[in-house]
């Protein structure tokens, strides 16, 4: 009996031996595809790692213009295209010739490594003091010191805060074309800009504040607590010391450190009986908790004029002189002048 199912099985049978074939065919060459596409897809998955990785390794030893030297030695090639650079800017202030133009300086960053200090970099790259100072803004050339990173630059010059100064200001007082005082980023704070006059120098009082030889010690005594973090003796918690305390009998003479004006000289909260001397080019010195107050505002004294004597008032908890130095409204750390509290 035909039913009329043999023929449709039969077409189904056809149907399935040609499709078969294709379909194994369809998926072999998926399989095949899915394989290239995963070898592709890892080929391109660990180019852009390497890639990464290498931008970062870049990142890290050249951000921006920064190039970072790792030692100071011939091994280290940032190091000597620093050095060939400096010397020649060196070799040309000595000759007190200058280049027709200038371009901006390629910025170097350095940490100065155990028994390191300023005079290490001058003496390995003839860098001058007037170059690290202003570009690193420093106050005291003691505060470059181990652990310090720094910005070194292959133009010896000056830097200046663009807020601070001007073109034709710096032109004139240096003698610099004004087309050759160039503004550059700043290293440290990045969205910030600096002038950057190439191959001059400061002043010598300029340099001997950076020296820190301009001022003298106070008091002789022991420096019983030092400037920074400390805790406080009347809360019992860590709080910021903004000077140091030399401790010394009561009654004995207080000195001014530098001349100047006396532009306070009075009772003042927790520094009791203070006197304030302003010194040249925005410096100032503390003198606290004295006993006795030998002078009087407006008062022009010399270095080692005795301004006072050791006492315990205000926020004291004995005898000792708080002495603090500032410029502007910025506190320094005495100890960052080499020698000038080290004494008993």
């Amino acid at each position: 009996m035909d039913d009329g199912s043999s023929p449709s099985f039969t077409g189904i049978k056809k149907t399935l031996l040609i499709t078969t074939p294709l379909i194994l065919f369809v998926k072999s060459c998926y399989i095949f595809y899915n394989i290239y596409m995963k070898k592709r897809f890892i080929h391109f998955f660990i180019t852009v790692i390497m890639a990464i990785v290498m931008f970062s390794v870049t990142a890290l030893k050249s951000r921006g213009n920064i190039i970072q030297i790792e030692s100071l030695d011939y091994s280290d090639n940032h190091y000597n295209s620093l050095l060939k650079k400096c010397v020649e800017s060196k070799n040309r202030m000595l000759k007190h010739e200058r280049l027709e133009k200038y371009t901006a300086p390629v910025i170097y960053r350095y940490t100065l490594k155990p028994y390191e200090d300023i005079w290490t970099i001058i003496a390995k790259t003839s860098l001058n003091i007037d170059t690290i100072a202003t570009l690193n803004r420093i106050d005291f050339i003691g505060m470059i010191k181990e652990g310090v990173t720094v910005y070194l630059p292959d133009t010896l010059g000056l830097f200046f805060d663009l807020t601070s100064t001007n073109k034709d200001a710096l032109s004139e007082k240096y003698n610099v074309k004004e087309e050759n005082i160039l503004i550059i980023d700043d290293p440290i704070n990045t969205e910030q800009k600096l002038y950057f006059a190439p191959e001059v120098e400061l002043s010598f009082l300029e340099r001997s504040f950076l020296k820190g030889v301009v001022f003298h010690s106070p008091l002789m005594g022991i420096e019983s607590s030092k400037f920074g973090n400390r805790v406080d003796p009347f809360i019992n918690e860590i709080a910021f010391h903004g000077g140091v305390d030399i401790a010394a009998e009561e009654g004995k003479s207080v000195r001014a450190s530098r001349h100047g004006k006396v532009i306070f000289a009075g009772k003042s909260n927790g520094y009791g009986n203070l006197v304030i001397i302003q010194h040249e080019l925005g410096y100032y010195t503390l003198y606290g908790h004295l006993k006795e107050i030998k002078v009087e505002k407006g008062e022009l004294v010399e270095t080692g004029q005795e301004i006072g004597t050791v006492g315990s008032s205000g926020r004291s908890t004995g005898p000792h002189l708080h002495f603090e130095i500032r410029r502007y409204n910025k506190k320094l750390n005495p100890d960052d002048i080499p020698f000038l509290l080290q004494h008993k």
